[in-house]
């Protein structure tokens, strides 16, 4: 019974971390959808704790874009988390709007989310012994939902780019039944992010810094990536280091719109190197202005994407 608290409370605390983190803005900050200012689809499977029985396993789609159709820099997206971790399977659906002006050589946005939060909890492969009559214990699947918002600001320009983004911000307490309840508290993202193109004009590096924290714990991420472009590829790849955590590696590629990558993350405690997470990212970036008549007249500056 016990371990069954302890479990809620932590699936209560933190959101799902990719390690692909700086390809997917629309799912951290709701200013960063339209961020790349084309319509950006992704899928992105996270495979955690690999080797343990009902390790956690995370599956999130997403689709956002800017409105061209609509006088000024709006955009939306919109995204369904699946995020399935022993007993607990957590459903997030969202909705995101952002609005942006040039500011300072760059690119500000506003952005909020609207959600719905939905849980269940199965107890059924759990056996109890002599706690399996505890009227607090639910005997049978239950479920609860509860509306979520957020918010977030997103700054972009051509050499760097920062956001940071307040989720859960209304703290949902969902009601597992009549008996059992969870508690969302609010979560906070900070992403900072260069670009720094070497003299070879086909390579460029980019580092980046990613925090999760919810005010009582955080996770940092620090990334090191670098792209090389050839004719009409991109090959990147790099490393994150995520203090007393773990260390990641990536490797993908970009071809006709269409990125492909694959990360691992081995943890330095706990359980090891063995029993890390398997990351893969499958997205498609393409111009989509259905209301746009012969060329592109319309001016707009170059950010960091």
């Amino acid at each position: 019974m016990m371990l069954v608290c302890a479990l809620l409370s932590v699936h209560a605390q933190y959101d799902v971390h990719y390690t692909h983190y700086w390809k997917m803005q629309n799912f951290y900050n709701p200013a960063g959808a339209g961020a790349s200012k084309k319509m950006h689809i992704f899928a992105a499977y996270s495979n955690q704790l690999t080797g343990f029985e009902n390790n956690p396993k995370s599956m999130l789609f997403n689709l956002d874009t800017p409105l061209t159709m609509l006088k000024g820099d709006h955009s939306v997206g919109v995204g369904i988390l699946n995020d399935q971790a022993g007993m607990f399977t957590n459903q997030h659906l969202f909705l995101n709007y952002a609005f942006a002006i040039n500011l300072l050589d760059g690119r500000l946005a506003v952005g909020a989310q609207v959600g719905l939060l939905n849980e269940k909890f199965d107890p059924s492969g759990i056996i109890l012994g002599q706690e399996s009559n505890d009227p607090a214990f639910p005997t049978s699947t239950a479920n609860g939902n509860k509306m979520d918002f957020g918010a977030g600001v997103l700054y972009q320009h051509k050499y760097f780019q920062a956001g940071v983004s307040a989720l859960h911000i209304n703290a949902p307490l969902i009601f597992l039944g009549e008996k059992n309840q969870m508690q969302i508290d609010p979560f906070y993202n900070f992403l900072a992010e260069g670009n720094i193109p070497l003299k070879n004009s086909l390579i460029t590096i980019q580092p980046s810094l990613f925090v999760m924290t919810d005010l009582v714990s955080y996770r940092a991420d620090i990334t090191a990536r670098g792209n090389y472009k050839y004719k009409n590829r991109i090959f990147f790849g790099g490393v994150t280091y995520s203090p007393s955590t773990s260390v990641a590696l990536f490797l993908g590629m970009e071809l006709m719109n269409v990125t492909l990558s694959y990360g691992y993350e081995l943890f330095t405690s706990g359980v090891g190197a063995s029993h890390g997470n398997h990351d893969i990212y499958l997205g498609y970036d393409f111009d989509f202005d259905i209301f746009k008549k012969g060329k592109n007249k319309h001016n707009s500056i170059r950010v960091l994407q």
